[in-house]
């Protein structure tokens, strides 16, 4: 780990000294950047301004950019984690899910929203707009934008209870079907299945959440407990935009 970042160190002043240099020609340079040799001058030295050598832009020079985050490693390991700044802007910028969406997901994966149990999704979702954020007309208040601490835990504890009825409800569930072809959330030895994932998230699913899923289950204490946990965190990574 020294070793790397030695060498990011090195390949940052190498850049910084690129930017920072002093003036051209067979003459010494100091360090803040005003040459002494015959060449070109640096902008700074140019307009006779303090600090010679500053990347700002000027009459002299047309080049600005920011200093930071000059460490090429460092970048690399950015995109790498994030994707690249195309993709990554539109992942963790989105807007929480409003507040009808939610109940037309759930109505699309088989929720019954007309269920009365006290600690059903049906009436948890009934019971929770404050907390989602829903709009509310008649103080004209217009929907939230953002997702709250208290709208996220509400949004779980939702999944949570919605997760045995989408299990069961999946084969059937005409959003789920892949052409004509049921989809099933588990397989007959109760592992995830692909086409399940994909059909509570909304996109492809690849393996390593097939994984993760796998993981949730054989985890748990039963593996009731352990289906639901995995079905509620798919749909809250997917309902959260994470």
């Amino acid at each position: 780990m020294l070793r790397k970042l030695n060498i990011s160190m090195v390949i940052a002043a190498f850049s910084l000294a690129g930017c920072l240099g002093g003036g051209g020609g067979s003459g010494t340079g100091s360090g803040d950047g005003t040459g002494s040799g015959s060449g070109v001058t640096t902008p700074g030295d140019s307009l006779g301004l303090a600090g010679g050598g500053s990347t700002s832009g000027g009459m002299g020079n047309t080049f600005d950019h920011d200093n930071d985050g000059l460490d090429p490693f460092g970048v690399l390991q950015r995109i790498q984690e994030q994707g690249p700044p195309e993709i990554s802007t539109k992942m963790h910028s989105c807007q929480k899910m409003k507040y009808m969406t939610v109940g037309n997901v759930l109505k699309q994966l088989g929720v019954n929203l007309a269920a009365t149990g006290a600690t059903s999704a049906a009436v948890i979702y009934k019971n929770g707009p404050q907390a989602l954020g829903a709009p509310n007309y008649g103080a004209r208040v217009a929907e939230a934008i953002e997702l709250t601490t208290s709208g996220a835990t509400k949004l779980f504890d939702i999944f949570v209870q919605a997760a045995p009825e989408i299990i069961a409800a999946m084969p059937t569930a005409a959003a789920c079907k892949v052409g004509a072809t049921a989809t099933n959330m588990f397989d007959a030895a109760g592992a995830c299945t692909k086409e399940g994932i994909a059909c509570l998230q909304g996109a492809p699913a690849t393996q390593a959440q097939v994984d993760l899923c796998n993981n949730a289950v054989t985890s748990a204490s039963t593996a009731a407990i352990g289906k639901t946990i995995a079905v509620a965190t798919i749909l809250a990574a997917a309902g959260t935009c994470e």
